[in-house]
């Protein structure tokens, strides 16, 4: 028996479990149920940290005052921004939006965290959602995110968005986000396991109680971690409250980031700490699974263009493949014709995570939004 029919074999197998996963997840990872609220909903601060995002803050805006929920607290924290977003959001004072002004950046804080730990302190409410600035909400978001917070006696439940790139290297590369949550994680450990690092969360839309944002130590336990929105959710389980992400596709839409250099720019800076900056697991996703995924794509192309002879099980594994994209972007809501390219996506995201690991080795800092920041725990 060859070592390439085992290794076949071995490939065929796991893409098979991976079909498998995405249909056990899809079920995990639910779509929250619309809620409706009367008069005695728990007041919800919604809370936005800002810093150069006049492009998108009014977007965001508009859809944070539309929303069904009764009674709402809302505050943007400007951070020291230099074009409009802090003018822009004092336009709306009439419609019970409050602006405040963030202090100077100290050190030992990425300047996310200490916005939000700044926002925190403002807030009055029961429960604190975090929303980032170009994040948009459907109306009934934060009602079916509290509902769910309800239901399930959480302490913290974060939607995963839709991406609402315009641009083809958006279409084509965000959607592993959504790929690599349904078809890679088994999110029911994230759910039940107690370990805290089988946790996470997406920082675009993340809602908190405020009893257990306390317990976990808030944005002041790691001031100075990158990938804050995944260890305020370690943080949330290890104080021992219950962590659930949701499919909010349909109800939260983000940019993240547009652009071939801006995507990964974005994700090299951050995708070896949402790994806990574990070694093992970062060598393992970056130089073992991710060259796994792309080789029938390679050995497709390299039989089709030299002898024009492709083995069965090679056709077999690329089909797999493509119909698991096909899969998670149903359930992601992101654009089909993308699917065909799964190897380029595979491949780029696998090379963001290998520069990440590069970056922290260096202990180098990335520029992002004018501000140096460090792509290693202090």
């Amino acid at each position: 028996m060859s070592d390439w029919f085992i290794l076949n074999g071995a490939l065929l197998g796991f893409l098979l479990l991976q079909v498998l996963l995405v249909l056990w997840n899809s079920r995990e990872l639910r779509r929250p149920k619309p809620r409706t609220w009367g008069a005695g909903a728990p007041l919800v601060s919604v809370l936005v940290p800002a810093r150069n995002e006049e492009a998108t803050i009014t977007e965001c805006l508009d859809s944070i005052v539309a929303q069904e929920y009764p009674n709402l607290e809302i505050i943007v924290l400007d951070d020291g921004s230099t074009d409009r977003t802090a003018d822009i959001a004092r336009t709306y004072a009439d419609q019970g939006v409050a602006v405040i002004s963030g202090v100077a950046l100290s050190a030992g804080w990425t300047g996310k965290n200490l916005a939000c730990h700044q926002l925190s302190r403002e807030a009055k409410g029961d429960l604190l959602c975090f929303v980032d600035s170009d994040t948009v909400l459907e109306p009934g978001a934060i009602s079916a995110a509290a509902g769910m917070l309800d239901d399930e006696r959480a302490g913290l439940v974060s939607m995963m968005p839709r991406s609402s790139s315009t641009t083809m290297a958006g279409a084509m590369l965000l959607p592993m986000v959504t790929h690599a949550l349904f078809a890679l994680i088994p999110v029911a450990m994230v759910h039940r396991a107690k370990s805290a690092m089988l946790s996470l969360a997406f920082g675009p839309f993340m809602l908190f109680t405020r009893e257990a944002y306390d317990a976990a130590g808030g944005h002041t336990a790691d001031p100075g971690h990158i990938v804050d929105d995944v260890q305020l959710s370690r943080n949330t389980k290890k104080a021992g409250y219950r962590v659930r992400i949701a499919n909010g596709t349909d109800l939260v839409a983000t940019r993240w980031y547009d652009g071939v250099t801006g995507i990964w720019r974005g994700f090299s800076k951050n995708a070896y700490g949402a790994l806990g900056y574990n070694p093992v697991v970062g060598a393992t996703v970056a130089f073992v699974l991710a060259p796994l995924l792309v080789t029938p794509f390679v050995r497709l192309v390299i039989g089709a263009a030299g002898s024009g002879e492709v083995p069965e099980v090679v056709v077999w594994q690329c089909l797999l493949l493509v119909a698991t994209r096909i899969m998670t972007a149903q359930l992601g809501r992101d654009a089909q014709w993308t699917s065909p390219f799964h190897a380029i996506t595979v491949a780029f995201w696998g090379s963001t995570l290998a520069r990440s690991m590069l970056l922290h080795a260096r202990r180098e800092s990335v520029v992002w939004k004018d501000r140096d920041v460090p792509t290693f725990p202090r």
